[in-house]
């Protein structure tokens, strides 16, 4: 049973309660107010109208004192959307359309009351279609007049729908005052007019909207023209905009595009600064390095001969009294001016995150005894007492073996070097847990004030004014040291007790187990005897100091030296004659001696090579390595080791030429 809020009109209690009944046999409880009069029908419909309670209106169309059609005036002005209907018995058909066009929403006789519940049926489903519809088309209202308040409260970005062709349907505040236009001027307009002439011929807005259509959207960044002409960049985005395909039962229709557009000129001129000062600090960084390099063998290059000379002058026999330690002075001197240009350069490497380690399983009593051997002059010429404890033998670690005799010969050369003539120098070696070695390097020098600890280890730092004044010196050695360390997976540490106290510093390295010790062990040095084989040099330097002083020396080792000084000689002499090996220079005048030694590959098929310069940055060293010398040298060339490269070459080709046989 539905319960019927109803208002019925009707003077005859006898035709209220035939109607009641016929609703009530409908199915229908009717809760309702019979009134007969005009006032008390008004009163009646504003307070259930206040309450929201009424359902229905029913009324007979003739009254004593007040008629139906009255009674559809008042109802259709207070309350428009209850159903009205007319139950009457003198209602004629004329009567009954006219009621219809002034708003009644059906009638029925009353000689045919069965039929009331079926038309009340209908008149409520009606009444509850149409107040749904009204219901959706308010909150669309509502919706739409919210996001278009929405869009034009969003001031930093012009919003505008496109149809399916690209013209301008919609356009909010924003889009007036980004570009410039007014609604009236855009509407129908196409998009492109925005666009710069040059895109417009290229087709851009065209694959703009067809990147949208295939994918869904298009994200498009470019510069715009606004309506004074001035350009501004904008970070755009286009979506296409299409139907569900429900309604006619088919795929999904374009309906147009939605295309939101944002000032980032800003951002995007911040962008072209940081990319241009990153390409500056870029072009300026290569610039330095090109200037380093050029500045290290310009520096380097010179030092050369001087060595050569020296090492040439020994070689030449007995020599009068004091020219020995005239020479010693003359090494020295050579050997730290070129110390001075690799802590320089290290310290540009490290600083760059340039420097590069070739790690391996490393000999720490070998490195040891390499570096002393670099010192031992210096404590010689000092008058300086050197002792040992190496308490650990045959311990290896995995490192750089050069690098590490760096480290342990700067350690050694401070102490030299602020330790008096006469005074002490320690070196012990310990392990102070499995897993570890510790070299300890001590004196009875100068010694370091408590304050000064601290920096001991910052590049150009030094205890004092007064160490650089006397002892000279860029404060570089202990910083390149402990960061060396540091890759090493080590620790360099220092202590002293004060001025006039000495001073002790300690490298701390990880040391590898006896399998990883055994499994890749490093080659020591050959102990063959040194064997008397001849070798066809071709020595490439155009320097003419340096390449006289060298092929001097050269040949007074024993070797055949023919010499060129640009790489066009080079190549032709490569091409015209066998030799055993190539020493070039890298820096040549027309070419570099990279290109001769690829041509050197081709030529002299399995000959090696050694790089002999004054380039000797890490990336100088990897570049010889990739064209493919044997090994790099730097000048000043350090002799022992340029004779040593030569022994071990002459071995080789006197191993070739017996055909393998001792």
């Amino acid at each position: 049973m539905t319960t019927l809020r109803l208002l019925l009109v009707e003077d005859s209690p006898l035709d209220a309660e035939l109607t009641l009944s016929a609703l009530e046999r409908g199915g229908y409880h009717a809760l309702a107010h019979v009134v007969d009069n005009e006032a008390d029908f008004a009163n009646r419909l504003d307070a259930a109208m206040l309450d929201d309670r009424l359902d229905l209106i029913l009324a007979d169309f003739v009254l004593p004192s007040f008629s139906g059609t009255e009674a559809l005036s008042i109802a259709r002005a207070r309350a428009p959307d209850v159903p009205f209907i007319f139950v009457s018995g003198v209602l004629g058909e004329e009567h009954a359309v006219d009621m219809l066009k002034r708003g009644a929403t059906d009638y029925v006789l009353k000689q045919r009351l069965t039929r009331l519940p079926a038309v009340v049926a209908r008149a409520l489903n009606e009444r509850a279609t149409r107040l749904e519809r009204i219901r959706i088309e308010r909150t669309l209202h509502e919706t739409e007049t919210h996001f278009r308040l929405l869009v034009d409260a969003l001031r930093d970005y012009a919003v505008m729908t496109l149809d399916a062709q690209g013209c301008v349907r919609t356009w909010n505040a924003a889009s007036e005052r980004i570009l410039g236009y007014t609604a009236a001027e855009v509407i129908g307009q196409s998009a492109k007019i925005f666009f710069s002439r040059e895109d417009i011929e290229a087709g851009a807005f065209e694959r703009e909207l067809d990147e949208a259509r295939r994918l869904g959207s298009s994200a498009d960044d470019r510069w715009l023209w606004r309506k004074d002409g001035q350009s501004f960049f904008a970070a755009g985005t286009t979506t296409a905009i299409r139907n569900d395909g429900s309604q006619t039962q088919g795929a999904d229709t374009l309906l147009g595009f939605s295309k939101i557009i944002r000032d980032a000129t800003q951002e995007r001129v911040a962008a072209d600064a940081l990319r241009l000062a990153k390409e500056q600090a870029e072009t300026a960084n290569r610039a330095k390095d090109h200037f380093l390099a050029v500045l290290s063998h310009e520096l380097r290059t010179p030092l050369t001969p001087i060595l050569a000379a020296v090492r040439l002058i020994e070689m030449k026999g007995p020599l009068p009294d004091g020219v020995n330690s005239t020479l010693d002075v003359i090494r020295r001197n050579v050997e730290l001016e070129a110390r001075l240009i690799d802590d320089l350069l290290d310290l540009t490497s490290i600083a760059r995150g340039k420097l590069s380690l070739n790690f391996r399983s490393v000999s720490l009593d070998e490195v040891l005894g390499s570096a002393l051997d670099m010192s031992v002059s210096d404590i010689h010429a000092k008058g300086l007492h050197l002792s040992t404890a190496f308490d650990v033998d045959g311990t290896r670690i995995s490192g750089d073996a050069a690098r590490l005799q760096q480290i342990i010969w700067n350690l050694v050369r401070n102490a030299v070097k602020f330790t008096a003539s006469g005074g002490r120098i320690e070196i012990r070696v310990f392990k102070p847990d499995p897993k570890s070695v510790s070299v300890v390097v001590s004196d009875t020098g100068i010694g370091i004030n408590a304050e000064a600890l601290p920096r001991i280890f910052s590049a150009f730092e030094q205890a004092d004014d007064s160490i650089s004044k006397g002892f000279g010196g860029l404060g570089l050695g202990l910083a390149i040291a402990s960061t060396l360390a540091q890759k090493h997976g080590g620790t360099l540490s220092a202590h002293s007790d004060g001025r006039g106290h000495g001073a002790r510093f300690t490298l701390t390295l990880p040391v590898l187990d006896d399998v990883s010790a055994t499994a890749s062990p490093e080659r020591g040095p050959d102990a063959e005897p040194n064997p008397l084989q001849s070798l066809r040099v071709l020595l490439v330097e155009d320097n003419a100091y340096t390449s006289s002083a060298m092929a001097d020396l050269l040949e007074a080792l024993g070797h055949n030296v023919s010499v060129a000084d640009t790489v066009h000689r080079a190549v032709l002499l490569a091409a015209d004659h066998p030799f055993d090996l190539l020493i070039s220079d890298i820096g040549l005048p027309d070419g570099s001696g990279l290109d001769v030694m690829r041509e050197w590959a081709r030529l002299q098929r399995g000959v090696p090579g050694l790089a002999v310069t004054g380039y000797g940055m890490d990336e100088d060293v990897r570049r010889c390595r990739e064209a493919g010398f044997a090994d790099h040298l730097t000048k000043p060339v350090n002799m022992d080791r340029l004779e040593a490269a030569l022994r071990a070459i002459a071995r080789q080709v006197a191993t070739q030429q017996t055909g393998g046989l001792p």
